[in-house]
């Protein structure tokens, strides 16, 4: 089954994420792109989207995507993943945050072609990376919403290749008979 793996990175987990993705899957026709690139999914009978979450939220690099070339998506089955550091979410003050949250925009840009399953994924923050501003709003995160008495962001990986392998599993389970 000709597939089309779409990641918007920023720092490079979810374009590893994405080949974590391909390397899974049972078949060679597999490609992954940078949302960058501004694939063409026509050609393909199964796309992934994926993409970082900042700001509360899958990056809009992804859902701007998805919105640009909805009418070729239309008919394909779909998969959409987000990354994050905090895939379960939290209830506090009286709201819900993180989790399954954080890909809701990218679900909404798909409105009529919900995918065939869809994941909150992982990732990792490698400080030298950031830009001055991301670091800079990490650390308003850690310093003042968390209270951590911290004085520069901290490497985290929670990155797992395990569940890279079981989210993509269900996807084929999804596909069962399809391919």
């Amino acid at each position: 089954m000709k597939t089309l793996i779409v990641c918007a990175s920023r720092y490079g987990a979810t374009m590893e994420i994405g080949r974590w993705i391909a390397d899974r899957l049972p078949w060679k026709e597999t490609e992954v792109v940078s949302v960058t690139e501004d694939p063409d999914p026509s050609g393909f009978e199964l796309v992934f989207l994926g993409g970082g979450v900042y700001n509360e939220k899958v990056g809009k690099p992804i859902v701007q995507y998805a919105q640009k070339r909805l009418e070729a998506l239309a008919g394909k089955y779909l998969a959409a993943f987000a990354v994050c550091l905090d895939t379960k979410g939290v209830y506090m003050k009286g709201r819900f945050f993180g989790g399954w949250l954080y890909l809701q925009p990218l679900l909404d840009a798909l409105c009529d072609h919900p995918p065939l399953y869809a994941g909150v994924l992982s990732g990792e923050i490698i400080p030298k990376k950031l830009t001055e501003k991301d670091y800079n709003l990490l650390m308003h995160f850690y310093t003042r919403i968390l209270k951590r008495d911290i004085t520069e962001v901290p490497y985290r990986t929670l990155m797992d290749k395990r569940q890279v392998w079981d989210f993509t599993e269900k996807v084929l389970h999804r596909l069962e008979g399809h391919f």
